[in-house]
């Protein structure tokens, strides 16, 4: 119970930490500049020809939609996750300019025409990245709370790096709760284009 409550206040701190470091995006050539900043880190470090997992950012995330529209342009396979009523992620291909994932929003809708890969679609990425509010030294991460990331970890091949975006000043200077089934992640890319290995690299 105290493990609980204690992600629960870091996580309440968090979304109010964000909410204010998001405000200072709000300007579009800010989010641009934000934007290419997150896709130049992230195309550096994907191996030619990578299958990529990734998400479509809400607003008062890190932008993600020119990441993807890299991504593909660079001729990487990306797919993005689809978050079902139990929570699990679900997976389709990304397409160019998508800005929103309705599926985040109006959860375990899958829409009309959408081709679904299966959870385990995962284990086929060579580079995964992931939404989260912060992360420690140690990848420790803390996201939303629905545990999704924490079970679709645990479909990635041995060695691929799993890398969350930030917003600068959101990486954690002490350590995070962390639950047995926590997964942690190599590293983090913020919103200036920091790269910041915390296992490997």
């Amino acid at each position: 119970m105290r493990l609980v409550s204690a992600k629960s206040e870091m996580r309440r701190a968090a979304r109010a930490r964000r909410s204010r470091l998001a405000a200072r995006l709000a300007a579009p050539s800010d989010r641009d500049l934000a934007a290419d900043a997150i896709a130049t880190t992230i195309l550096g470090v994907v191996p030619a020809g990578a299958r990529v997992a990734a998400y479509l950012s809400l607003p008062d995330e890190p932008p993600t939609g020119r990441l993807v529209d890299a991504l593909l342009e660079a001729g990487h396979a990306v797919i993005v996750p689809i978050t079902l009523t139990d929570f699990t992620l679900e997976w389709t291909y990304a397409a160019h300019g998508a800005v929103v994932d309705v599926a985040r929003v109006a959860r375990g809708a899958v829409p009309d025409g959408t081709s679904v890969l299966g959870p385990e679609a995962l284990s086929t990425c060579d580079l995964i990245v992931t939404p989260g509010l912060t992360v420690d030294e140690r990848g420790g991460r803390l996201g939303q709370g629905g545990g999704c990331y924490d079970r679709a970890l645990r479909h990635r091949r041995p060695g691929v790096p799993v890398i969350t975006l930030l917003h600068e000043g959101e990486a954690s200077g002490q350590p995070l709760p962390l639950d047995p089934h926590d997964e942690l992640v190599d590293g983090y890319v913020t919103t200036t284009g920091r790269l910041v290995w915390v296992r490997g690299g």
